[in-house]
């Protein structure tokens, strides 16, 4: 779930007072007419209350504050460039924007399929990435679609998050999907350059974990590490097939068993992950042999 005490902070400006006859953040149900769902364990920490449509976390900070939080206002939003077949009917390359929220249980998905005219040109679905004109994404399968908020941020994806994915996109289609056999490796030795392509994977993991964060249990990934703690990644190419690895030990330990989850569902879930969530899979389960 959500780092409440994190939620708490980034918020300041949005408390406000509440005047009860007590000083105890856990014992407002009654008040908020809401219910109890994350007690404070210390004074320091928040206590957090839901009701249908919001959060309401109460805190101490120079006497009893609340903040209330839409549930529909905590959505994430995830861009992916997909080059390998994942069954989704959609030609390669494609681009795809996947909306998660875990407050309201909602997830939608939009894909465009990526193209370069003879104009150099890059198109994802109907409109080219210098119109700087969002496409028709209507997420009508959202409750939140018609949100500001939700719409200004879909919006910064688009103008601000895709055209970082420029130089991606073009050495596809220039490579075939591939560098040349006749292309010399790129030169790696410059700082500078390094630096970069190290923020660029870690924004990259960053982003998938988040996604992948939602689509697993805590009892499904501490299966997961388990099995892949004794797994030595040496190569790019050894991150591919986690599922394998997984399916064997279930097969053989009955792990599924021991830690009470849906084996089939499990699976199922890592045979649909691209090589990118499986690295970022690997990296948040165990980064010492990523």
């Amino acid at each position: 779930m959500y780092d409440w005490n994190a939620l708490w902070h980034e918020r300041e400006a949005y408390r406000t007072g509440f005047d009860i006859h007590h000083n105890d953040a856990n014992e407002l149900a009654d008040a908020l007419r809401a219910k109890l769902i994350h007690p404070a364990a210390h004074p320091e920490e928040v206590a957090v209350y839901e009701n249908d449509d919001r959060y309401i976390l109460a805190g101490h900070a120079g006497g009893l504050q609340l903040l209330e939080v839409l549930k529909h206002g905590l959505f994430d939003i995830t861009l992916r460039f997909v080059t390998e077949d994942e069954g989704q009917n959609v030609p390669l390359p494609y681009v795809e924007i996947h909306v998660d929220n875990l407050a309201t249980e909602e997830q939608a998905v939009w894909r465009g399929e990526a193209r370069l005219d003879d104009e150099g040109r890059i198109w994802v679905g109907k409109r080219t990435l210098d119109e700087n004109v969002l496409p028709a994404m209507p997420f009508d399968e959202l409750s939140f679609t018609d949100n500001a908020e939700f719409r200004e941020a879909l919006a910064r994806v688009w103008h601000e998050d895709l055209p970082q994915l420029r130089p991606l996109i073009e050495a596809w289609f220039h490579h075939g999907g591939a560098a040349p056999a006749h292309e010399e490796p790129a030169h790696y030795g410059d700082a500078d350059r390094v630096q970069q392509i190290c923020d660029r994977y870690a924004e990259i993991v960053r982003r998938e974990q988040a996604l992948l964060s939602r689509q697993f249990s805590d009892d499904e990934l501490r299966l997961i590490a388990g099995v892949i703690a004794g797994i030595h990644f040496d190569s790019a190419a050894s991150c591919r097939g986690v599922w394998l690895a997984v399916e064997a030990r279930i097969i053989d330990d009955e792990l599924d068993q021991q830690f009470q989850i849906d084996s089939e569902a499990l699976l199922g879930k890592l045979k649909n992950l691209s090589y990118a969530q499986e690295v970022a899979l690997i990296e948040a389960l165990s980064p010492l042999q990523a």
